[in-house]
């Protein structure tokens, strides 16, 4: 498993800083799941893992963001690491190779599958992904809602800051689209 971080995270490293703004087909759903009974969010790009996701009880929420399928310039994996031991089951989503290592260190498991590619930097008039914990739940969350992060907050995430910057904002169940 160290192989396979090690080159993700040569990946992450080798990516380009001149930014060619890519056009929308290249733009790919987040889909946000979420297991109730271990408050765990799951994001993933693959509709066949969120039909996975949905027989072991997880539920969508809709789509947390666009991103990219494949790596376009500029862009860096958003890397997905899961911690399923002693009760906990929490995936956590990082772009930061030493935020990985760091991880590691705690227990969760660089998965295999990439959920996509982001940006680390606000450009081609992409959105803030928001990161958020949640101590008590031991629950990762993103979201491009200014409202759902401040409303995360008062109900007891801790701000991340910005995980990620995505080319388009997520729509979820219930919210306003327009």
């Amino acid at each position: 498993m160290k192989f396979l971080s090690v080159v993700l995270l040569a990946i992450a490293a080798a990516t380009s800083a001149t930014a060619q703004c890519p056009s929308c087909p290249a733009i790919t759903p987040l889909f946000r799941t979420l297991k109730l009974s271990v408050a765990d969010h799951f994001y993933t790009a693959t509709p066949g893992e969120v039909l996975s996701a949905g027989t072991i009880g997880y539920n969508p929420e809709g789509v947390a963001a666009g991103i990219f399928p494949t790596q376009v310039p500029s862009s860096v994996p958003l890397f997905r690491l899961l911690k399923s031991s002693a009760g906990v089951t929490d995936h956590a989503y990082t772009t930061s190779p030493d935020e990985v290592i760091a991880l590691e260190a705690q227990g969760y498991v660089l998965e295999s599958q990439t959920p996509g590619y982001v940006y680390t930097t606000q450009i081609c008039n992409s959105v803030p992904l928001y990161g958020l914990f949640s101590v008590s739940n031991n629950d990762h969350f993103l979201t491009t809602s200014a409202s759902e992060r401040a409303s995360s907050i008062a109900g007891g995430y801790t701000d991340r800051g910005i995980a990620a910057y995505v080319p388009l904002p997520g729509v979820t169940f219930g919210s306003n689209t327009c």
